[in-house]
């Protein structure tokens, strides 16, 4: 068969060689037996990249086009979905991701012939299983997770029977469609685990990958590292949600990494982290860690199901503070979380301003509604969200407990709090993040500057982002 692997355009990372990993994985599965493309529109402008799409695909006419989306983009998924059988109606339409596989159901009601297939949790083995049961017109009845038409209007979902349990059986992942991005920018993506052994009622992560925790090994983490690091990559970004996940396989991680002789970011949970975890991972080139906080405020901190104290943070952001000649340190916290209030917030501030001691300060965002979610599904069922939303929407929403003004004026007063220290090292992110456009003329910045602060104001009187 012949295969378009599709990523729609996405602004979620403003980072230079920002591309997403999933299809990377696909693709060295389905390369095995099949001919793909893969395009890669993550961090493109929205209707080139998507007329762009639909000229190849008249192009070079593929049997399938296999979408990957998450809520962000899921807008310039349904562009596309919406067009795709017009160019020619035999394509087999699949999705696949983090929103199609916590919709599916949804996603099939509102546009039911244009869609063919969607494949809930990872999908390398049931869209390999799937291809090879068209190709040669085999029943896909029992391919785990695979949700198909039942041919009256309704559908089938079968259940995720089946994931790669040991992690390091799985193919190198091909990276050929961003080679010449990570040789340009010097950076790489990586991922070592899927799963979470928590259940934070805001996250997703585990309602996709699950809440058994599969790791890479150490080996073949190296394996991987060396891969990137022969195309160029002088700079690595772990996107694993907890990097930290055990003791001894992180020391054993670093002690693998220090041979790459590699500069790192990564993000951890503030527990569990000792003196010889951080002063291995900054020994092996680690030069930014961002720690997962959400709040420090003791009711909210429950609510959540974080399972960490505020002794944790404080504990793993002194021991950090004693290598700032070369690391740097951030907090991650959110506002909007189920049942905050002044109080809450000020309870989270007050405990930065007198304990958590950090390079670069907290950075506080507002929390995203996400389906998948305890937060998402609480608010449906008590009618303060339709679900509908997500298809007759193109924004992600904040929670509604209150008004904008009010969860951006928090987040700005967590972002001013907490205890700035010195460092002496080059921040891992200062050649990584793209700042401006060089060939914008001074009115096209202006023109531009006032479209996206109208737009904005637009978005927030519908509580959108």
């Amino acid at each position: 068969m012949k295969i378009a692997l599709v990523y729609p355009p996405c602004g979620e990372t403003n980072l230079k060689g920002g591309y997403p990993l999933g299809i990377a994985y696909l693709s060295a599965y389905l390369k095995q037996s099949h001919e793909v493309d893969i395009y890669n529109y993550n961090g493109q402008e929205d209707k080139a990249s998507i007329k762009a799409f639909f000229s190849a695909v008249k192009t070079t006419q593929p049997d399938m086009v296999a979408i990957s989306f998450n809520s962000f983009n899921r807008g310039q998924a349904y562009t596309i979905l919406k067009k795709i059988k017009k160019i020619n109606k035999n394509i087999i339409v699949v999705l696949g991701g983090v929103h199609p596989s916590t919709t599916h159901q949804q996603l099939f009601k509102y546009f039911y012939k244009k869609i063919d297939f969607i494949i809930q949790s990872e999908g390398e083995m049931p869209l390999q299983k799937l291809c090879h049961a068209l190709k040669n017109n085999e029943d896909y009845s029992n391919i785990s997770g695979l949700v198909y038409k039942d041919g009256k209007g309704g559908i089938f979902a079968n259940p995720v029977t089946e994931i790669i349990q040991n992690l390091d059986e799985m193919l190198l992942p091909d990276y050929s469609y961003v080679a010449d991005e990570i040789k340009k920018w010097g950076l790489a993506y990586l991922i070592t685990s899927r799963g979470c052994p928590a259940n934070c009622t805001f996250c997703s992560t585990s309602s996709f990958w699950g809440q058994k925790v599969r790791l890479l090994s150490p080996e073949r983490v190296g394996q991987e590292v060396e891969y990137v690091k022969s195309l160029g990559a002088r700079r690595l970004l772990f996107h694993d949600d907890t990097f930290n996940l055990g003791i001894s396989r992180t020391l054993k991680i670093a002690e693998i990494l220090k041979k790459f002789d590699i500069e790192y970011a990564v993000s951890c949970r503030v527990k569990p982290v000792t003196d010889e975890m951080i002063g291995k991972l900054v020994e092996s080139g680690c030069r930014h860690i961002a720690f997962g906080v959400e709040t420090l405020a003791d009711a909210t901190m429950t609510q959540i199901n974080k399972n960490i104290s505020k002794e944790d943070v404080k504990h793993a952001f002194d021991i950090c503070a004693n290598y700032t000649d070369k690391l740097t340190t951030s907090a991650f916290c959110c506002v909007g979380l189920p049942g905050e209030s002044e109080e809450t917030i000020d309870e989270t501030v007050e405990y930065l301003n007198k304990n958590i001691r950090s390079t670069h300060g907290p950075s506080a965002s507002m929390l995203y509604i996400l389906p998948g979610t305890q937060v998402h599904d609480n608010l449906v069922k008590e009618g303060r969200f339709k679900e509908s939303t997500w298809v007759k929407s193109n924004s992600v929403y904040y929670t509604p407990e209150y008004p904008i003004k009010t969860l951006n004026r928090w987040r700005k007063k967590i972002n001013r709090s907490g205890i700035r220290i010195p460092f002496t090292a080059q921040p891992f992110w200062d050649d990584v993040v793209e700042t401006k456009k060089e060939d914008e003329s001074i009115w096209k910045k202006t023109i531009n500057k006032w479209r996206k602060k109208i737009k904005r104001n637009i978005n927030l009187f519908y509580r959108r982002y």
